[in-house]
């Protein structure tokens, strides 16, 4: 079982997930098929009730499975989840005929890759340099 690594800023609303790691400055954001596989995972499906899950999406890409593989690699090789003996609380996981209407050819990418666009911004953020006094910066 596995859950968000709690290191990491993240959002996941709707069809969207994110992660940031404030440390390094590096952003994450997950396509539609990645951001689905992670909430099965991190609600407590096993690979198989995921696989089988997806396996009823109506015209999936024939190698849906490999795909599903290679988004725990990623999630891992990131660190963006970690192993845990209880699941995340996240809303319900709910795949229905009007996600289905709506994924397109691009939304089954299952590569995530990590941007560091906003790394400087994220580097810079006086807020990481401040004393409990305030907004003071601390002194180097």
């Amino acid at each position: 079982m596995y859950k968000k690594n709690p290191d990491f800023f993240s959002d996941i609303t709707g069809s969207q997930v994110i992660f940031i790691d404030m440390e390094q400055g590096v952003f994450y954001l997950l396509p539609l098929f990645a951001s689905l596989v992670l909430k099965f995972l991190i609600k407590g499906f096993d690979l198989s009730q995921i696989k089988e899950t997806f396996s009823k999406i109506p015209e999936i890409p024939s190698d849906y499975e490999s795909r599903i593989d290679s988004v725990l690699e990623n999630l891992l090789k990131f660190n963006l989840i970690v192993e845990s003996d209880t699941p995340d609380t996240i809303e319900d996981v709910v795949l229905n005929d009007l996600t289905y209407q709506d994924l397109q050819e691009e939304d089954f990418a299952f590569v995530i890759t990590p941007s560091t666009d906003v790394q400087k911004l994220l580097l810079d953020d006086p807020i990481h340099d401040v004393s409990l006094d305030g907004w003071t910066p601390i002194e180097k």
